[in-house]
């Protein structure tokens, strides 16, 4: 063998890969709330004709994309959600019944543009409040009613895994074959094991989509109706694509039994790059680089650092196999010429996608999305270093410790695979937990209930509603509100107010910084008297 990749060629991207997390700037976050009609936290005189959810950006409605509780947690009956036809980020439930006085939970679910599901959950009011209510309590009551079958993820996530090496087995393989000179009928058997491996698991993350969307019932794996719903989403269309191309793969490869040995030039290599390269683009396109502002790039970068990785990953499994073999010499030459080509652009490309996703080098270690990929960065690292490890080796001839190295380095890459299927379904961004921040301020007998929405930096909407024990409070004359960030330089904030009810405020301002403000409402109950309330607001990123 030659040189499977110049030491330091490897110094350098590796490098790059520390310096480019240096340079990193936002592109994309999963779908959230914006606002809503009735807002959180509302007091409304009357019951509302309909509910009106704004988005952040495109999303599409699950069954029961919005769904209506009392304050006892039954369910109140509204109409479908659809999406409106002027703005594909909002959605709208008409057919609200005339329901009493009283407190009311607004639950939300549906599919952000990259496919993931997305939830949440809010309250408002119709008439006087009799006493305190804990909505928190309520909206928890009601959204842990909505968390789908025990499992789910776990099998979605073995499902991804399984995809992903189903992929490695079939393309870096048959990668390896193609031109001739390398005949294994073992590798042919590990070929067919991908397409079983990636056919199941296709099947098996689109009949699960549907319990996923809508947080049902393992029994929905089996509903068409259901079915039918997920094909109108990007995940389904690219899913449904996906088990098409697969087909056509076995085609190809019953066609070709024990002939993969044919020439470079005949017709079913360009067949197997054409269908190979479908395939790949529909993780691509189904993931969170469609949900991007330049979606067309970024698709088209996903998929190269996909392809390269598999052949990469496909080719150390082919050289695991086939290292006793006496025309190993073919197998490391083949191997060497793919993998030099595979192992920049996989980490070149890799490099575009961190810097185009994460918003921020501080950013890494604050989500889930972040640490993981930390951790898979970390595992590539050491199976490049182990590759230069079985370099090494081969120069001096050591063939049985040779596929103990390859071994080796393909339990890291199976590794890798798995923190990969939990990185696919995390945010990149830091956003906030829910999409409504809730807060009480009280100060004596007054009780100032508070609503942000979002809760993020950016623009926000605060809702301030102001009631007593007994709920009989006469309305205030006056109300002011103002924001500060304790231990910052950055000035104090008046917040504009509008009264839209008797004792129930909004004001709408401009949070440009994450960090603990605390929010200050100054009421005047009559000309005589005033009263300060006080609370704390955490504002994420």
């Amino acid at each position: 063998m030659r040189r499977i990749l110049k030491l330091r060629t490897v110094k350098v991207l590796l490098a790059g890969a520390f310096i480019s997390l240096l340079w990193a700037s936002p592109a994309l976050a999963h779908g959230e709330l914006d606002s809503s009609s009735p807002a959180p936290a509302e007091v409304m005189q009357s019951a509302p004709k309909e509910i009106i959810l704004y988005f952040n950006e495109a999303v599409t409605p699950v069954a029961r994309s919005i769904e209506m509780y009392n304050e006892d947690g039954q369910r109140i009956v509204v109409g479908e959600a659809l999406v409106s036809p002027e703005d594909p980020a909002v959605l709208i439930a008409s057919g609200v019944p005339n329901i009493p006085d009283g407190l009311y939970v607004v639950a939300w679910r549906a599919l952000s543009d990259d496919g993931h599901a997305i939830d949440g959950a809010y309250t408002f009011q119709i008439g006087s409040a009799e006493g305190v209510l804990a909505t928190q309590d309520l909206i928890n009551n009601v959204l842990s009613g909505q968390s789908g079958p025990a499992g789910l993820s776990w099998v979605m996530g073995i499902a991804r895994f399984a995809g992903f090496a189903g992929l490695c087995l079939i393309l870096g393989c048959l990668a390896m074959m193609v031109g001739g000179g390398i005949r294994s009928r073992r590798l042919a058997k590990v070929v067919g094991l991908g397409w079983v491996l990636s056919f199941a698991s296709t099947v098996t993350l689109f009949v699960t989509q549907g319990p996923y969307a809508i947080a049902g019932k393992w029994s929905d794996v089996w509903s068409t109706s259901l079915w039918s719903d997920i094909l109108d989403t990007r995940q389904g269309r690219a899913i449904l694509i996906r088990e098409i191309l697969l087909l056509g793969i076995l085609g190809l490869l019953i066609a070709l039994r024990k002939n993969f040995h044919r020439s470079a030039t005949s017709w079913w290599r360009s067949s197997a790059v054409l269908l190979g390269a479908g395939v790949v683009l529909t993780f691509s396109a189904a993931g969170h680089p469609s949900a991007s502002s330049s979606s067309n790039l970024a698709i088209a970068i996903d998929a190269v650092h996909f392809a390269s990785v598999i052949l990469w990953t496909g080719g150390l499994v082919a050289m695991a196999f086939l290292a006793k073999k006496t025309d190993f010499a073919e197998v490391v030459r083949k191997f060497s010429k793919m993998a030099t080509i595979a192992i920049p652009l996989a980490v070149l490309s890799g490099l575009w996608q961190t810097w185009h996703l994460v918003p921020a080098l501080s950013d890494i270690t604050e989500t889930t999305w972040g640490k993981t990929l930390v951790v898979k960065t970390t595992i590539a690292i050491a199976v490049v270093t182990l590759g230069g490890v079985a370099r090494w080796l081969i120069h001096r001839g050591h063939s049985v410790s040779i596929r103990r190295v390859l071994l080796l380095e393909l339990g890291l890459v199976a590794i890798i695979f798995g923190v990969t299927s939990s990185l696919v379904a995390a945010s990149p961004e830091v956003t906030a937990p829910d999409s409504v921040y809730l807060v009480q301020a009280v100060n004596g007998d007054t009780i100032s209930n508070i609503a942000v929405t979002p809760g993020r930096t950016g623009n926000n909407e605060i809702h301030v509603t102001i009631s007593t024990p007994s709920g009989a409070l006469d309305p205030v004359q006056n109300i002011t509100m103002r924001l500060t960030l304790p231990d910052s330089e950055v000035p104090t904030i008046a917040v504009p107010v509008t009264e839209l009810a008797p004792n129930h405020f909004s004001g709408s301002v401009g949070i440009l910084f994450p960090g603990l403000w605390t929010l200050e409402i100054f009421l005047e109950p009559d000309s005589q008297s005033s009263i300060r309330l006080s609370t704390n607001i955490q504002i994420p990123g």
